[in-house]
């Protein structure tokens, strides 16, 4: 596309004189990709401004774009921008034909449960006859088609999300789903997603490291709600669909600006409900309500916090028109997110799950749930990460609060000393005795060994905070890891499994499949969210 006619379709570009002819081919933000025919947006990081490498770029011919006075050669192709940050997504939107108004779009926000809700609201309106896909922090995906999500962030940058949209036009999608993250919002990559619906699971308190007070992280979780009602109309209501049960709800009932709003609940009156629900330690048995009517659900992910993201991507369905009873199908056919309580199952006596959790709220709500379907003793393995701010005191309050025995050790320390990141959760353990309540063991495949070990029938033992990730973020860069295969091995090892690895082999493809849009690849960047996260 000629640059002159791109600037057209952005607000306030400003073209340099005699660049007009130009002939983009692609918008990015990292010089180091920069190469003829692409157009560089100088956007200000955290660690460095783009403006800063306008000059060489501009004298080897490659377009540009600012917001402030930068010396270039006479005659380079440039466009003069109010933000770049917004421009970077709407120049990346206009150069695939702004590919966002094709389709209906989710955006899902919250400290946890974006994710399973992501997928899970994919699943339902695909199922429902709305085919959909779908970005988030494990995978990405547009009908049988499906990659790892290989950016190291939650939310992708704005070029990618727009290349992806596009994608899923041309896959005949009619429908994408956007897992968004608090930085996403902060940082413009979601603008020109002209979202339809703002779906919110829950909000507690987290990456104050980045957004330094819980009401700047509000706030920015808020504009999810403001860009909706912004967005281009597509003749359906731009909603916004709240949790009635969380804390936030009134705060951001009073933000909302969208024409529509829809609640969900479990123990608040509510337009799509979850009522006589019945825990047990795999799967959650309820019936759905909304819309004049009701269905029957059986759920085959535990907790109650998954129930809330059912309903979450219930509404999500219903805002769109799909039949109560289609999405309470999809629901009970939904097979569950890698790394999201996804269960590990050798034949050992007692039962092990697999978690992301790795802040506090996500924490307290896996022990929360698991402590109300667990017969024998709860035991934890989770550490603080170190780069970016978890809350690890409050990780210790739920461990503390909820866990029978619960290990202390190492998840993404960074350039932290993982003992003093341990230091910190201790600090708030309260009256627990290490030793006798917990222990530390800062080697985290040993620290897995030992909660395997430890474990009589009956228990339940949580690997909390690396879920489907490949990798441990150490002081000198990432190393491999993976979670599940230390936990097999730990079994083995100490001749607890029973299972053949033929048999676990198929499990493991069983838990969220390729073929189907709750699915999702084991193999996911260690340096994801620690960043970017929520």
């Amino acid at each position: 596309m000629r640059l002159r006619d791109l600037a057209a379709d952005v607000p306030a570009a400003e073209p340099h004189p005699a660049s007009g002819d130009y002939d983009v081919l692609r918008v990015i933000h990292d010089s180091r990709q920069a190469r003829a025919g692409d157009l560089f947006v100088a956007v200000h990081g955290l660690r460095s401004d783009g403006h800063d490498h306008v000059p060489r770029l501009a004298a080897e011919g490659i377009a540009v774009a600012v917001e402030r006075p930068v010396p270039i050669p006479p005659g380079a192709p440039a466009l003069i921008l109010l933000d770049t940050r917004t421009g970077l997504a709407e120049l990346s939107a206009a150069l695939h034909s702004r590919p966002a108004r094709r389709l209906l779009v989710v955006g899902v926000t919250g400290t946890a449960g974006k994710t399973t809700t992501t997928h899970m609201t994919a699943h339902v309106l695909t199922a429902a006859g709305i085919p959909a896909g779908y970005l988030s922090t494990v995978a990405h995906g547009a009908g049988t088609h499906a990659d790892e999500n290989r950016s190291g962030q939650t939310t992708m940058a704005a070029p990618d999300n727009q290349e992806w949209l596009a994608r899923m036009v041309e896959r005949r999608m009619r429908a994408a789903v956007i897992e968004t993250s608090s930085h996403a919002l902060e940082q413009g990559r979601v603008a020109a997603c002209d979202f339809d619906v703002a779906a919110y699971t829950n909000i507690g308190q987290d990456h104050l490291d980045y957004h330094r007070t819980p009401k700047n992280y509000f706030n920015a979780k808020a504009r999810l709600m403001d860009l909706t009602a912004r967005s281009a109309g597509k003749g359906v209501p731009k909603t916004t669909i709240l949790n009635r049960d969380d804390p936030s709800f009134e705060l951001l009932s009073a933000h909302c600006a969208t024409e529509g709003r829809l609640t969900y609940a479990i123990d608040h009156p509510a337009d799509v409900r979850a009522t006589d629900v019945s825990l047990s330690r795999n799967h959650t048995r309820f019936v759905l309500r909304g819309a004049g009517g009701s269905a029957p659900v059986h759920l085959r992910l535990p907790a109650l916090f998954n129930v809330r993201n059912a309903l979450c991507a219930a509404a999500s369905g219903l805002a769109f028109g799909a039949p109560l009873d289609a999405v309470a199908d999809a629901l009970s056919a939904f097979g569950g997110v890698r790394g999201r309580l996804q269960p590990i199952d050798r034949g050992q006596p007692f039962t092990v799950y697999l978690d992301f959790a790795h802040s506090s709220l996500r924490l307290h709500s896996v022990l929360s749930e698991l402590r109300t379907t667990t017969s024998g003793r709860l035991i934890a393995v989770f550490g603080a990460t170190g780069h970016a701010d978890h809350d690890p005191v409050g990780m210790g309050r739920a461990a503390a609060k909820y866990a029978d025995f619960f290990i202390l050790t190492t998840d993404d320390p960074a350039h932290k000393d993982p003992a003093d990141l341990a230091r910190r959760i201790e600090s708030g353990v309260g009256p627990r005795r290490r030793g006798t309540d917990y222990e530390v063991i800062l080697d985290r495949r040993a620290a897995i060994r030992r909660a395997m070990e430890s474990a009589r029938p009956g228990d339940v033992v949580v690997l909390a905070g690396k879920g489907p990730e490949r990798t441990m973020l150490l002081a000198d860069g990432p190393a491999p890891w993976d979670e599940q295969a230390e936990a097999e091995a730990a079994l083995e090892e100490l001749g607890r499994a029973t299972a053949s690895a033929a048999n676990e082999s198929t499990s493991r493809v069983s838990f969220g499949t390729r073929s189907d849009l709750a699915g999702t690849s084991q193999e996911v960047a260690g340096t994801r969210r620690r960043a970017e996260g929520l």
